[in-house]
C-alpha cells in the first residue's frame, strides 16, 4: 500500500512548483542572457555579418567584372568587324585600281602592237610594190631565160 499511496499522491503533487525561487530563476536567466548576449552573440552575428557583406561585395565585383568584360568583348567584336569592312573595302579598291591599271597598260600595249602592225604592213607593201616593179621590168627577159632552159633553145 505504500506505493500505491505514493502514486496517488505524486499524481496530484504539480509538475513545476512555482515558489519564491521563480525570481531567482528569472534573475539568472537575465544575467545569463545579458552576458551571453554581449560574449557570445553580438560578436557571433557580427562576424556572420560581415562574413555576408564581403560575399556579397565579392559577388558584386564578379557581377561588375563580367559586365565589363562583356562590354570588352563587345567593343572588341565591333572593331573586329569594323576593321574587317575597312580591309575588304582597301582590298576591293586596291583590285579596282589594279584593274583600271592593267587596262590602261593593256590598251598602250595594244596600241604600241596596231601601230607596230601597221607600220610592218606598210613596209611590207613597199617592199612587195619595189619587187613588182623590179620583177615587172625584167618579166619577159625571165620568160625567155626560163624557155631556153627548159627548151634547151634559144627563142
Amino acid at each position: 500500500m505504500t506505493n500505491t499511496a505514493l502514486l496517488v499522491a505524486s499524481e496530484s503533487l504539480p509538475v513545476v512548483d512555482i515558489d519564491n525561487t521563480v525570481f531567482l530563476q528569472a534573475i539568472l536567466f537575465l544575467v545569463l542572457f545579458i552576458v551571453l548576449n554581449s560574449l557570445l552573440f553580438k560578436p557571433w552575428l557580427e562576424v556572420k555579418a560581415r562574413r555576408a557583406q564581403q560575399i556579397g561585395g565579392a559577388l558584386a565585383d564578379a557581377a561588375q567584372l563580367r559586365t565589363q568584360a562583356q562590354q570588352s568583348s563587345l567593343e572588341y567584336d565591333e572593331r573586329l568587324s569594323k576593321a574587317r569592312d575597312e580591309a575588304i573595302a582597301l582590298r576591293s579598291d586596291r583590285r579596282r585600281e589594279a584593274e583600271v591599271e592593267e587596262a590602261q597598260i593593256v590598251a598602250v600595249a595594244r596600241t604600241a602592237a596596231s601601230e607596230a602592225l601597221e607600220a610592218r604592213k606598210l613596209t611590207l607593201a613597199r617592199e612587195t610594190e619595189q619587187a613588182r616593179g623590179e620583177l615587172g621590168g625584167r618579166v619577159s627577159t625571165l620568160a625567155d631565160e626560163i624557155a631556153q632552159q627548159i627548151l634547151g633553145r634559144s627563142a
